[in-house]
């Protein structure tokens, strides 16, 4: 199965948000690659030993977001990704600055985040 989900349940996050995050983590690694079929609501529900509503808001939530399409009778897909938007740099800022804020909470320093980033581009490029 090329989405990988461990579910934490003593993490606070709720668990269609696990599910959310998982999915667009294997998408923007290319584990899930275009045209590749994601699991189906009741695979993964049952895959994960929880309720398939559970994973439908999930599902819904990532094709609400455009990062998914269900197409009836035939699955789950990765939508095509589009050109990166002019505001991409400012988005990338945000997401920069609540990793670096995450990593520091952690005690992490900002060098050592970015170094686990590259070393784990360069495992999934490889």
């Amino acid at each position: 199965m090329p989405v990988e989900i461990q579910l934490d349940y003593d993490r606070g996050v709720p668990i269609y948000r696990q599910i959310v995050d998982a999915v667009l983590s294997a998408l923007g690694t290319g584990a899930v690659g275009l045209g590749e079929q994601l699991p189906t609501i009741h695979e993964l529900a049952r895959r994960l030993d929880i309720n398939p509503n559970t994973v439908a808001r999930a599902y819904r939530d990532l094709e609400q977001g455009g990062h998914i399409v269900s197409k009836r009778g035939r699955g789950t897909f990765p939508t095509p990704r589009l050109p990166a938007p002019a505001q991409a740099p400012d988005i990338m800022r945000e997401i920069y600055d609540r990793a670096i804020a995450d990593a520091s909470r952690h005690k992490i320093s900002a060098q050592d985040l970015v170094a686990f980033f590259q070393e784990t581009l360069d495992e999934t490029s490889r």
